[in-house]
């Protein structure tokens, strides 16, 4: 899968930089004072240019002089507005024009009109920036001064930009131009040229924007005006990184950063934190980008800057998208779309177009991405942008490709490439390349297609965007393995696994390292059939663990969080409070619902829970505690093979698009084999093996669970690779994650059996598990079973107590108004088994709000959520969540970012210190739970977790009687290492 890159769009700004001010006052010790402010504003010392103006103002109104008060107030104006500060920039500026009218000085009046323009425009009022620029340029005219009219043209212009009316914006452009070289007005000369190279680059023409800010560059450093020369610099890295010259980019973009901090130009700050950024995304160095951007949204939120920040927003939006985070993306882009409408602002719709068009494309919705993509194209041609009419062309040549019509999606990205490579867009080039690098290997022209790719993967690493070297390197590849070049195909692929593997090292938040692996699978898929082809199993084996184990290693190798903080505590309060009202409005009969009130509860819960993620990101990233001690590897097949258990078989799948990878290890033997299945027709088989357990009744479920088993067991074991082997321990894949392997029914003569009456099964993380599950201190307490009143679970105190009978010596039973979260909390660390008889619940939404209710207490509604269970410390062989769901976690049933393992609240446990846990893959019955638990801790007593599951599951299928079904016993899961 492809991804468009997050567009550089930095906002351009043009300062009006008015002629000084006439001052004739009858204090020279003022006017000395003024003069002295003025010159430390121009260098950009915003703060003690203030604190100047400050004293000339008050000798200038000691003197009664009124003109000096007016130009000084003036300039106060114009220093918060560098500032930006656009309030009292407004305050003080609505305040000098009332002098200047009551003095009816014509030319002052026009300069401040002129002024208070320049800051409607950075509020993005397009309606009253133009009445202010009209007013003053017809004073100007009409009082022949030049060098305002000069002004007054160039911050038009400005304004038909933000508007999308381009030839007009150039024509004032060009006007302001003339006249300020007519008559030697350097900075005003300087203002434009900086303008003019802002249109240049706002039509993607970056090689022809940098020679008009080098130009306007070299007149600030000559005058020593910093912020302009800030500006000049952060717009050059702009241009850089459209170029591809990111390093350029990011060292220039330094350079104006800080430039704008010594002279306290806060919006400036802000706009070249998005700059760098941007940047950072181009280089895979996503936890700096999403730093750098938050620090510019704070600002343009702060300031109102709608303008900004709808850039902003869609900067951030795109790199959300590109570490799997659809929901925050699609966010970002409805609300920077709806600003953008709301201003007028058409750049911000088509590129709000263009970021919608993108999800609808990841959510494989090919036909309304390509309506999108075809209406932001329109767009583009129409404002002659070219920089968006490459983009939205290739894009809508990968939508119109997926939708089956390769012939209509050719011309499109050709005229993309030409277009691209007019321009000097070297990234946009070799987008366009990959799209045609597609579309010849879908047409089967393996040469071109290597071609293509190739010629793609060299732009791509020459200017070091990591997103699109990887897709170029998995691409020539693919064309290499199609040449049957293998050898050559080998490196790409590892390339390509290479930058990924390197991207993701460097992000520290879970959540992202997982959902940007998300889309990024079918690389180790193609690495791992290859090396399977070549006859390589042992590095195949590898990287099918690398693929999955990352993940579990991470975890095992994180320390815990940080104590609780008031914000956490309060934004915790309000999920609680959200998450009762959505639970009183499902339970309320609909006639008795109010409105949509269901809606927005839920709309604020989303919110509510995005907003908590966000702050314990920004934990992991400024508190050491969530830092990881040691980076643990991968272990070697040698070593995995140790720690198996006598007897065991590891039997590990890979789901790729169309085949099915098998690796089985032994304490003796590697084995794989591929199987021919299209991806989609698992999961396909998978639900609706699933789906008709769970309606009970009847045995349809038979043929398409004997239809698995041919698929995922029956291949191994005619190989004899598990000749011998009485327990498998079960890595899965995908949607394998949620299939109950033990139920898969097997023909025989006297119809069928179920898998696990033929071996004992566990399920594992990955093999990694093996060999780095930790060793744990043995707890004093024996068992401890939970069972709260408030579940609603009939037989869930008389499950609890039977169990406790089992384990006389050291256990504790806490049944009813016992079991609260604060119990659980305080003695769980405290003993080997713990058993929660509960109700517990998946969050589709975000898994990591799943959890298990506990009996409420005053301040406290009992639950016991994912994010509470990370911060413990257990040291348990066994936790069992005799709950529903409870087994559930990211990627398969839900929206959060999917990666390579389970999230949820088997690897809470898990992480928390727990080295198995059993749990349920959906809602079971809370009688046959009763029995069953029972059977399975009597069996705890004479053997291992995984055997006890087996035998308490063998108990009910034979017992023919009402909970025999596989609906009953099937649900229940091992997941971790047994004892």
């Amino acid at each position: 899968m492809t991804i468009r890159l997050a567009v550089i769009s930095l906002a351009l700004i043009g300062v009006l930089a008015l002629a000084p001010p006439d001052v004739r006052s009858q204090s020279p010790t003022a006017d000395s004072i003024f003069a002295h402010a003025r010159q430390i504003a121009e260098q950009g010392d915003s703060r003690p240019a203030l604190l100047e103006f400050d004293r000339a103002l008050a000798i200038y109104r000691s003197h009664h002089d009124r003109r000096g008060e007016a130009i000084t107030l003036n300039a106060i104006g114009n220093t918060y507005e560098d500032r930006g500060d656009y309030d009292k920039a407004l305050d003080y500026l609505q305040r000098a024009l009332a002098i200047k009218q009551e003095l009816g000085d014509r030319l002052e009046i026009g300069k401040t009109l002129s002024n208070m323009g320049l800051v409607y425009w950075d509020r993005a009022d397009y309606a009253k920036a133009t009445d202010h620029y009209n007013r003053s340029l017809e004073i100007a005219r009409a009082v022949k001064d030049q060098k305002l009219e000069g002004s007054v043209l160039n911050n038009l212009g400005l304004v038909y930009d933000d508007q999308g009316e381009y030839p007009r914006s150039l024509g004032y452009y060009q006007q302001a131009l003339q006249i300020h070289r007519a008559i030697h007005f350097e900075q005003g000369e300087n203002d434009v040229l900086g303008n003019l190279g802002g249109w240049h680059s706002l039509l993607g023409r970056y090689g022809e924007a940098i020679p008009y800010y080098e130009q306007a560059l070299e007149i600030d450093e000559r005058l020593k005006v910093k912020r302009q020369a800030s500006l000049d610099l952060g717009n050059i890295a702009v241009c850089q990184a459209g170029l591809g010259q990111l390093d350029e980019a990011l060292r220039t973009c330094n350079r104006a950063l800080l430039l704008a901090r010594e002279g306290g130009a806060k919006k400036d700050e802000a706009d070249w934190h998005k700059g760098k950024g941007a940047t950072y995304a181009s280089k895979g160095k996503y936890d700096l980008a999403r730093e750098e951007y938050r620090q510019a949204l704070a600002i343009y939120e702060a300031a109102g800057l709608k303008r900004e920040l709808i850039e902003g927003l869609e900067d951030d939006g795109n790199l959300h998208e590109l570490l799997g985070d659809s929901a925050t993306a699609e966010k970002d882009f409805r609300r920077g779309l709806e600003f953008a409408r709301s201003i007028g602002n058409p750049r911000g719709v088509t590129a709000g177009m263009m970021a919608l068009g993108d999800l609808e494309w990841r959510r494989k919705r090919f036909e309304p991405a390509a309506v999108l993509y075809q209406e932001a194209y329109g767009r583009a041609k129409e404002a002659d942008d070219r920089g968006t009419m490459a983009a939205s062309l290739t894009a809508l040549s990968f939508a119109l490709r997926d939708e089956g019509k390769p012939d209509a999606a050719l011309p499109k990205v050709q005229e993309a490439l030409e277009i691209a490579h007019a321009t000097g867009a070297t990234l946009a080039e070799a987008k366009a390349l990959l799209a045609l690098g597609e579309l010849a290997r879908r047409s089967n022209d393996a040469k071109k297609s290597f071609e293509n790719f190739s010629a793609g993967l060299d732009l791509a690493l020459t200017a070091g965007d990591t997103d699109l070297e990887w897709q170029l390197a998995y691409g020539k590849g693919q064309a290499l393995e199609s040449l049957e070049r293998n050898e050559d195909a080998l490196v790409a692929y590892k390339q390509s696994v290479g930058v990924i593997e390197g991207v993701r090292a460097q992000l520290h938040e879970e959540r992202f390292q997982a959902g940007y692996l998300e889309d990024k699978y079918q690389v180790y898929v193609a690495l791992v059939r290859l090396l399977l082809k070549m006859g390589k199993t042992g590095q195949a084996f590898q990287y099918s663990e690398k693929l999955r184990a990352r993940s579990y290693l991470d975890m095992l190798d994180r320390y815990h969080a940080p104590a609780w903080n008031p914000t956490e505590s309060e934004l915790r309060a309000r999920i609680r409070r959200l998450q009762r009202a959505v639970e009183l409005e499902e339970i309320t009969p609909p006639p008795e619902r109010r409105g949509g009130k269901l809606s927005a509860f839920s709309s604020d819960l989303s919110a509510a829970e995005r907003e908590y993620q966000t702050l314990l990101d920004d934990l992991r990233n400024t508190q050491p505690d969530y830092g990881s001690a040691r980076a643990l590897a991968v272990p070697s097949t040698e070593q995995m093979q140790t720690a198996l258990p006598v007897g065991a078989a590891l039997v590990e799948y890979i789901v790729g698009d169309d085949t099915l990878s098998i690796f089985v290890l032994t304490r003796t033997d590697l084995h794989a084999k591929t199987v021919p299945v299209r991806s989609i027709d698992l999961r396909a088989k998978v639900e609706l093996f699933r789906d008709l357990i769970a309606r009970g009744g009847s045995r349809d479920w038979v043929k398409p669970g004997e239809s698995l088993d041919r698929l995922l067991i029956e291949p191994v074991e005619k190989e004899g690779w598990l000749k011998d082997v009485t327990k498998i321990l079960l890595a899965p894949h995908s949607v394998l994650h949620y299939l109950p392997f033990a139920a898969l029914p097997r023909p025989d003569s006297q119809g069928s059996h179920f898998l696990v009456q033929d071996y004992v099964l566990g399920y594992l993380p990955a093999a990694s598990a093996l060999v780095h599950a930790k060793d744990l201190p043995s707890p004093a307490g024996s068992l401890l079973a939970m069972a709260p009143v408030s579940s609603r679970l009939r037989y869930a105190p008389q499950e609890a107590r039977s169990v406790g009978s089992l384990y006389p010596v050291q256990s504790l039973v806490l049944v009813g108004q016992g079991a609260t979260k604060d119990a659980f909390e305080r003695q769980a660390g405290g003993f080997t088994i713990i058993h929660l008889a509960a109700h517990g619940y998946f969050d589709r939404f975000n898994p990591m709000f799943s959890g298990v209710d506990l009996e409420p207490e005053k301040q406290d509604d009992g639950r016991l959520q994912v994010y509470e269970i990370l911060r413990m410390h257990l040291h348990a062989q066994l936790v069992t969540l005799s709950a529903c769901e409870t087994a559930m976690g990211s990627g398969y049933f839900s929206e959060y970012p999917a990666g390579d393992d389970i999230v949820g609240l088997t690897r809470a446990f898990l992480y928390a210190g727990s080295r198995s846990v059993m749990a349920s893959l959906w809602e079971v019955n809370d009688r046959s739970t009763l029995d069953f638990m029972r059977s399975f801790y009597g069996d705890l007593q004479k053997t291992d977790e995984a055997a006890a599951l087996r035998q308490a599951q063998l108990a009910m299928i034979e017992s023919h009687g009402r909970y025999s079904p596989p609906y009953f016993w099937a649900p229940f899961i091992l997941i971790g290492i047994n004892k």
